[in-house]
């Protein structure tokens, strides 16, 4: 990868930081700037995806080849998707909590990925489009949910202490902060099933790192491991009405769920995304000789 394609995600980072920034400050109640927020969300975003199509055109397929790749994508989807519900689902309360969150999401990425290899991926299968598209778009619907379910929490904390700080009373009303919620698990959770049924069609018509059991494969058994956490999550506010700060923990645990789960499917990364394995990748070692047996050969007759 070279620098000056880093650079494009370098120029982001810095732009996403001066908006989470912004939003801080207004949050402590400083004056709303909307034009130069808008300026520098749009800034941080066009550099954003054209470090994507760089890395896409470069790789032949979706970039989410390396963890620094992959956690660009994630974090784009996840603007993407806040700026596209935020009207329609009313969600732009939480805009001062989101903004700065998904700032020091682009600083974790350069701190855990920064250093890695870039590597060349083979992504243009059909169900693995499938299936990284809708997966990480529910992705983003679970982080949305998790912001709004951590910010719940500590509203709910600081009403309940009458010395509250004045700036923190800026934070959405808990009404506000759990219809944000539960319209991210409602848009995030459909899709990532769909996204995870793809990646198992796929998992079993390729090899998988355990020698062909594709139901053991950490990445399939981690997103069904989401999937039955925030299915189960669903039943108890379908069901049970499960409301207030259980429900806001409970979503807010699921996304530790999902980052593990996301932290899986790269720590085994190589096995099962590559057209082969051994040789078929370009194996540096060489072969190993067969034994021969009887090292001296019969002389030939006269």
């Amino acid at each position: 990868m070279s620098s000056i394609v880093l650079l494009l995600l370098i120029a982001a980072t810095v732009l996403y930081g001066l908006r989470g920034g912004l939003a801080l400050a207004e949050l402590l109640g400083r004056r709303a700037q909307p034009g130069l927020a808008r300026l520098l969300l749009a800034g941080a975003l066009a550099y954003h995806a054209v470090f994507l199509v760089v890395r896409a055109v470069a790789t032949g397929g979706i970039p989410a080849g390396t963890r620094l790749d992959s956690v660009a994508f994630f974090l784009w989807l996840t603007a993407v998707v806040f700026l596209l519900a935020a009207r329609p689902y009313r969600i732009q309360a939480i805009a001062p909590v989101f903004w700065p969150c998904l700032a020091a999401g682009m600083v974790a990425m350069w701190a855990l990925a920064g250093r890695e290899a870039a590597e060349p991926a083979s992504f243009g299968k059909l169900w693995l489009t499938l299936h990284l598209v809708p997966v990480y778009l529910g992705y983003a619907g679970f982080a949305i949910a998790a912001g709004a379910g951590g910010a719940y929490l500590v509203q709910e904390r600081l009403l309940r202490r009458k010395g509250a700080g004045a700036p923190w009373r800026l934070l959405p009303s808990l009404e506000t902060l759990q219809r944000v919620e539960w319209a991210a698990l409602s848009l995030g959770y459909p899709v990532f099933t769909v996204g995870l049924v793809a990646g198992i069609l796929w998992a079993y018509q390729t090899r998988s790192p355990l020698g062909g059991a594709w139901y053991a494969d950490p990445k399939v058994l981690g997103g069904l491991v989401v999937w039955l956490f925030y299915t189960a999550a669903l039943h108890l506010r379908l069901f049970l009405r499960l409301r207030g700060r259980r429900a806001a923990l409970l979503t807010v645990v699921g996304f530790l769920f999902t980052l593990l789960s996301f932290g899986t499917a790269h720590l085994y990364g190589d096995g099962g995304r590559g057209e082969g394995t051994g040789a078929s990748r370009g194996s540096t070692s060489s072969p190993r000789p067969e034994p021969v047996e009887g090292r001296a050969r019969p002389e030939a007759g006269p």
